[in-house]
């Protein structure tokens, strides 16, 4: 029985670039039908079968994203890849809520493209369900149910969710630091096609500037002092996985060149090894900061930004969240009750503290606040005494700071907050570096940093 090879259609109102990529395909076997507008594009559509549909964004037809948008309502079957030279936040939102398989930026390296055509024909179609955005909105946190939260804009993040998992695009997620960048990274990748593969968290904080290329992309015995062994760095285990980079406003300029490259061509050549390594990962980033200021800076490589944030999610401070502080607390509550009693509620008190706290630590510090008034409470109920003073304090000085403006900004006071919340860590664990980092769920190396940042001296706080 002769087996027909996938045929593949090609909308670009680029001739040159249009047939280069036909005459690709063709060469790895593919058939293809090229078109040049999206008017075009869907008439094919509507006369004969296709397997996978790579589209150009800024062309005729499709410059309100009509050929992605009734792709998806007729012929949802198809994957879809688009491909464009001048991405933006608005377009690859869109196209990730339509469900295409990936987003690609141009130049697209040959490699890179082959990969993202053969990922996207071996993908099982979508279901309707899955074609259908109500169906994810209606009940968004049923299938994401370590992600807690009922404000707008976290049911505005949950549904989109499964359209960012289903595609194969790289992902940055920005926010305070202790919003929850890390689950959300983790949802993505578990409810993606390569869920049930490795998830490799990368924290750019705890790798030395010098071991960056040995414990990312590995070495081999003997390519330096120490090196007694050949090692496998870590995307090497996240091949076919997802690497989560976190705090990758961290990465120092040598290592960021690195990485884009790995990135760009999904190879790197390991320490002391010549040939390259070919790998398949989807890459997910994470940082606190403000990575267009720090590009504007010159801080942060520019072509790596544009890498990363194919799609951008920023995830709001717990202080913008209203009533999710209450929820996420019951949930902790529960999460942490210890095996040897009860303790199921909290105090009318305390809920109405935890309502009017800023929470600078977010909901890191929430939990951590949760934790210690698990261990503190003497009665099934958590009272006002089991807090901290400072989340205690917090009606009164919430009271003053209303009724009399001050004159610092809102950055100054959230590096105020950020200040006292890591001087209570330090005077709670004797100035002990690694219990405070555990607690704030930070590396050591990223906690000397925000202690150096706020002028902190672990020693002062030793006994």
């Amino acid at each position: 029985m002769n087996v027909q090879p996938p045929c593949i259609l090609i909308a670009d109102d680029e001739p040159l670039y249009r047939d280069t990529t036909a005459d690709l395909l063709r060469e790895e076997g593919y058939r293809c039908v090229c078109v040049e507008d999206a008017n075009d594009a869907i008439d094919q559509l509507r006369e004969q079968s296709f397997d996978l549909i790579l589209s150009d964004l800024n062309m005729p037809g499709n410059l309100k994203l009509e050929l992605l948008r009734e792709g998806r309502v007729r012929y949802g079957h198809i994957p879809m890849i688009v491909i464009t030279g001048v991405p933006s936040i608005p377009s690859a939102v869109e196209s990730v809520r339509l469900g295409i398989a990936d987003y690609l930026l141009k130049p697209v390296k040959v490699e890179e493209l082959l990969a993202a055509v053969a990922r996207a024909l071996r993908q099982p179609p979508p279901s309707r369900e899955t074609l259908d955005a109500d169906s994810v909105v209606s009940n968004p946190r049923s299938r994401y149910p370590q992600i807690v939260g009922e404000s707008p804009p976290m049911l505005e993040l949950l549904g989109i969710l499964d359209r960012v998992a289903m595609s194969n695009a790289n992902v940055l997620i920005t926010g305070e630091s202790g919003t929850g960048k890390e689950v959300i990274a983790g949802a993505i990748h578990d409810h993606s096609n390569r869920r049930g593969k490795p998830f490799q968290v990368i924290d750019c904080t705890a790798i030395p500037e010098a071991l960056f290329e040995s414990v990312v992309f590995g070495h081999a015995k003997g390519s330096f002092t120490g090196a007694v062994k050949d090692q496998k760095g870590l995307l090497r285990h996240c091949d076919e996985g997802t690497a989560f980079f976190d705090e990758i406003g961290e990465l120092p300029a040598v290592s960021q060149a690195k990485l884009l490259r790995a990135i760009q061509e999904q190879t790197f050549t390991p320490v002391g090894e010549s040939k390259p390594i070919k790998v398949d990962t989807r890459f997910i980033c994470a940082t606190n900061r403000d990575l267009q200021a720090e590009v504007d800076a010159g801080r942060f490589r520019r072509d790596l930004f544009y890498r990363l944030g194919v799609i951008h999610i920023e995830l709001p401070p717990l202080r913008d969240r209203g009533e999710d502080v209450v929820l996420l607390a019951k949930y902790f509550l529960e999460k942490l009750h210890p095996a040897d009693r009860r303790i199921v509620e909290f105090s009318e008190e305390v809920i109405e503290c935890f309502r009017r706290y800023e929470w600078p630590g977010n909901i890191r510090e929430l939990r951590n606040v949760i934790e210690r008034a698990v261990a503190w409470a003497q009665s099934e109920t958590v009272q006002l005494a089991d807090l901290p003073k400072q989340v205690r304090d917090a009606k009164e000085s919430r009271r003053q700071t209303n009724s009399g403006l001050t004159e610092i900004s809102r950055e100054e006071a959230l590096d105020n907050a950020d200040r006292s919340y890591l001087t209570a860590l330090l005077e709670k664990h004797g100035g002990n570096i690694s219990k405070a980092a555990r607690q704030a769920g930070l590396s050591r190396q990223g906690m000397h940093k925000l202690l150096g940042r706020h002028g902190l001296d672990a020693a002062d706080f030793r006994a």
